[in-house]
């Protein structure tokens, strides 16, 4: 049963149950005198049991309404009879009245703490991570990886989503962030770290090569080259001809651009 059919049966058998209990303070008059006797039996029992004793019932009547004002004691005995005295009526109006408010306040808090749903936590993160790639939107989810794909396909298929494979991973991007797939690929390779910080040095030196950013950065020279020739690849990075070994890289115009124009480098 859904949450609005669950409110909405809450409310019929709360409102029913006041209702009845309305009606039949009309049908048998207002302020009966009739009173019904709640009988607890304890006899017999192996051991003391607390029961409900010296009651001081104090009626009191307000407009043809009644109250009941109850005094009374905890006591451990290990046999006799607990009686309270209610006016069955007032009381069936009371809780009428207690279950309509708990209902309706209950199932208006489930509706508030109703965690997102899964296709909105999706777009989310997406929305936030442009360039994510699957396993990594997985993780921060954190639900089963059937359901995620499962979204992902249909979003996918409605054009919300779109998806490009770098590699062996599949990054994800909300529909209309690009068109550019160069734009795209680079978005997906400024979510790792290692190149954000290659990318910063040559933003910040112009031209360097792998052997300064493997000095600057901290970071083996394998490591370096293994993300550079990565950058070199994908039209990120180009190298200058110049005398000697050691051959200095630069950003490329476009990439710079991108790099401004999307916001990729995380401050």
């Amino acid at each position: 049963m859904r949450p609005a059919w669950k409110r909405k049966a809450i409310l019929v058998l709360c409102l029913a149950l006041l209702g009845s209990s309305i009606a039949g303070l009309v049908l048998f008059g207002f302020g009966s005198s009739s009173e019904s006797l709640i009988v607890q039996d304890v006899s017999h029992s192996s051991s003391a049991v607390p029961v409900l004793c010296d009651l001081d019932a104090r009626p009191t009547w307000y407009k043809n309404t009644t109250s009941v004002g109850l005094d009374f004691a905890l006591l451990a005995v290990e046999f006799g009879t607990t009686v309270i005295l209610s006016d069955g009526l007032t009381q069936s109006i009371a809780t009428g009245s207690l279950l309509l408010v708990i209902g309706t306040v209950s199932m208006e808090r489930k509706e508030h703490e109703r965690p997102q749903k899964l296709r909105d936590r999706v777009l989310d993160i997406i929305s936030n991570s442009p360039g994510i790639h699957l396993r990594e939107l997985h993780r921060s989810i954190g639900c089963a990886m059937g359901a995620l794909q499962y979204h992902l396909n249909n979003l996918e298929h409605d054009g919300i989503v779109v998806s490009m494979r770098n590699g062996n991973a599949r990054h994800l991007y909300l529909s209309g962030f690009s068109d550019d797939e160069q734009v795209l690929r680079l978005t997906s390779l400024s979510r790792n770290p290692t190149v954000q910080l290659v990318l910063r040095e040559c933003i910040a030196n112009g031209r360097i090569t792998q052997a300064e950013l493997s000095r600057t950065l901290s970071l083996d020279k394998s490591l370096i080259s293994y993300y550079v020739s990565s950058l070199i690849k994908n039209d990120v990075l180009r190298v200058v001809r110049v005398f000697g070994r050691e051959r200095p890289v630069i950003l490329s115009d476009w990439a710079r651009v991108s790099l401004a124009s999307f916001g990729l480098l995380v401050q």
